[in-house]
């Protein structure tokens, strides 16, 4: 069970020194690349470096050495919303949601238009089961998606729509999401919404079935992973790992090492 989290990798196009900047490319450039531009090139360079190979200890389940390594690159700057983005990614994989959203909403602070920002917090607020904000988080995520939804995250931000909705007792938007997509449409919504009805109807076998189709369409897709992560993370669908969320959050040593 895995959280869906997004990303930042927006850092090589600060290399360049400010003052090679023209002035109308300067004024579209965030703050915080701009202040990170007044640093030395060298720096620059061993920064992106090093916050690179943070994000690979990230996609390797190196968790732990990605924290440190975030620690290390805080010292030397602060002010890169990544790198909050990447720490919060840090903390929602070892189940400390607390300091998942507290990052995530640091780097919201640094990058407020940021939409892999946004819906990393949106999503931290769903996995620990604040429904009503994250309903409200995903709903306003939505207008941003829809002339660039490549990857399919609308009908993602949909179903966990849908989930909040049905945990908050929402029935006439619960009733309004059930019929948004059909099964012959491009993503596990349908199949994935039924077993949802079914499982909260106490048909658990109707609802596997249902899962199963999913998995025979979609076998393999990172979109159906997502999908059923939701409704893991919601209680809905019974865990792999025996349990939705840990009762505490694993210690990492670096919680006393932040100021």
């Amino acid at each position: 069970m895995k959280a869906f989290i997004l990303l930042i990798t927006a850092l090589t196009f600060a290399i360049p020194h400010a003052s090679s900047q023209q002035p109308e490319a300067a004024a579209q450039t965030p703050a915080w690349v701009q202040k990170f531009n007044t640093l030395p090139e060298e720096t620059r360079k061993q920064y992106i470096g090093k916050f690179q190979e943070a994000e690979r200890f990230f996609a390797q389940k190196r968790t732990l050495e990605s924290l440190f390594s975030l620690l290390e690159l805080e010292k030397i700057f602060d002010g890169n919303p990544g790198l909050y983005n990447l720490r919060g990614a840090c903390y929602i994989e070892i189940r400390n949601i607390e300091k998942a959203l507290e990052n995530f909403e640091k780097a919201l602070k640094l990058d407020p238009e940021n939409l892999t920002v946004q819906f990393n917090l949106a999503e931290a607020l769903y996995v620990s089961h604040d429904y009503a904000k994250a309903l409200k988080a995903f709903t306003e995520l939505l207008p941003h998606f829809k002339d660039t939804d490549k990857n399919g995250i609308i009908p993602l931000l949909q179903f966990k729509r849908y989930i909040c909705a049905r945990k908050l007792d929402n029935q006439p938007l619960a009733k309004e999401l059930e019929g948004l997509y059909g099964p012959m449409d491009d993503t596990p919504y349908y199949y994935c919404i039924q077993a949802v009805m079914k499982y909260l109807r106490g048909d658990q076998e109707a609802a596997q079935e249902q899962v199963f189709s999913a998995f025979r369409i979609y076998q393999g897709t990172s979109a159906l992973q997502a999908f059923t992560d939701a409704m893991t993370e919601a209680g809905i669908l019974p865990s792999p790992y025996g349990q939705t969320v840990p009762n505490q959050p694993e210690k990492t040593g670096l919680e006393k090492s932040r100021s």
